[in-house]
């Protein structure tokens, strides 16, 4: 049984779209947000891989809690490991990389303008067992978003 659902995929991807869209018509929902956790939790921590690693530690963490409380996380961060995936798949949450044509995005996006500590740029993804969805940008999208969450 699915206990929830995480987003990851670089800045701009419609991890934060994706997250609200499956809110919308999901019940007993909760959005995590990676963005928001890092403002109001991690703080203290900045985006080197090591803090980003603790980053989604506690976005874990914050997780299970909601599970406990018999509600339906749906978490959006940029950065995710093979550990943690592992971890989420144990207790049930999907986790899902989207993708999409960043060219775009890459020549327009503040993150993408930094030289130092950015997904995709000097930090790499490790290799994560993961389901993967491509956003088109185009209505084909929320019908994925959809089987996704209904299986």
């Amino acid at each position: 049984m699915k206990t929830g659902i995480w987003f990851f995929g670089l800045s701009g991807c419609g991890k934060t779209f994706s997250s609200k869209f499956v809110h919308s018509f999901k019940k007993r929902s909760f959005v995590i947000d990676g963005e928001v956790v890092r403002k109001y939790v991690s703080f203290d921590l900045d985006y080197s891989k090591k803090d980003r690693e603790i980053q989604i530690k506690r976005v874990y963490g914050i997780s299970k809690i909601l599970i406990k409380s018999k509600l339906f996380p749906i978490i959006s961060t940029v950065y995710m490991n093979s550990k943690i995936a592992e971890k989420a798949k144990r207790c049930g949450i999907e986790v899902v990389r989207i993708e999409r044509n960043m060219e775009r995005i890459f020549k327009n996006h503040k993150t993408y303008k930094n030289k130092k500590n950015v997904v995709s740029l000097d930090i790499q993804y490790p290799r994560i067992k993961s389901k993967k969805i491509f956003n088109s940008g185009k209505k084909d999208f929320f019908s994925i978003l959809k089987k996704l969450i209904l299986k």
